[in-house]
């Protein structure tokens, strides 16, 4: 079994909404039923983008078009509900995912707790897959409930066969990852980035990587990695333990991005 994190792609629409604190859509998405107290409530889209098939509410809350929810309801009725959005262009859904499940392999999984030993969150997050029912499609973990939404391969086979687009089905956990294997993804990431340093020709500063990647340069320190895309848009790519690129587009610099050195390399292709 594959489980991925609900990701929207890059390439989504953007919306937002101006709803004030006593209508739903404002609270937390916890996994418990919002149907009965909910009204549809109007959203605006701050930017078009490709895809439209998943829109990114800006508070990460799962957005379907009406073309998905017809086809992915008769799957996910037990696990979600649809609430209505009034959109001026398209019609849409917003997803309460009311499947929470316990299923964190706790053993596995690096925690990040806070002083008073409560869970901060995940340095490295590993399911218990004996714990996700078969026949799944859409679930919360109960500790993260009110911020993680999770698939199945289930799911992403169905969104696939219809020829939905806006998911990144990139962050994925399998049940046949074993320990031995991690240690393998491990060992290879290291030595990619041994191969990024040892690659590496003439060093400079951020201040100066900036003014390449204006010029059409790519640039390089250690994981992270600066480009334009096409459009001439700026972004930040990490370098992931499966040797991706994950992308983002920064509304601010990380300050310590500010002391590391960087050097020239070739572009990478952006999803």
């Amino acid at each position: 079994m594959k489980v991925y994190r609900w990701k929207s792609h890059v390439k989504s629409m953007v919306l937002t909404s101006n709803n004030d604190e006593t209508h739903p859509i404002s609270s937390d998405f916890d996994g418990k039923p919002k149907i009965d107290l909910w009204s549809p409530t109007k959203v605006e889209t701050v930017s078009k983008k490709n895809f439209h098939d998943f829109p990114i509410y800006l508070s990460s809350k799962p957005v379907v078009s009406a073309r998905v929810k017809k086809v992915i309801e008769p799957f996910v009725k037990d696990e979600v509900e649809f609430l209505p959005l009034l959109h001026e262009e398209i019609n849409l859904y917003m997803i309460n995912v009311t499947n929470v499940l316990d299923c964190v392999d706790w053993e596995r999984s690096d925690v990040q707790t806070y002083k008073d030993g409560s869970l901060a969150g995940f340095n490295k997050l590993v399911f218990d897959f004996t714990k996700i029912p078969e026949g799944t499609y859409i679930f919360k973990f109960k500790e993260r409930a009110s911020t993680l939404v999770f698939v199945t391969e289930l799911f992403k086979n169905l969104v696939e066969s219809h020829k939905f687009k806006g998911l990144d089905f990139s962050e994925a956990y399998d049940s046949e990852f074993t320990e031995e294997k991690e240690q393998e993804q491990k060992q290879n990431y290291e030595l990619a980035l041994e191969e990024i340093e040892r690659k590496k020709g003439e060093e400079f500063s951020y201040e100066e990587a900036r003014e390449r990647v204006d010029k059409g340069q790519a640039v390089a320190s250690g994981k992270w990695k600066m480009q334009l895309d096409e459009k001439g848009r700026f972004w930040l790519g990490e370098l992931t333990l499966d040797l991706t690129y994950q992308w983002i587009m920064p509304i601010y610099t990380p300050p310590i991005l500010l002391g590391y050195l960087w050097h020239e390399v070739e572009k990478s292709e952006i999803k």
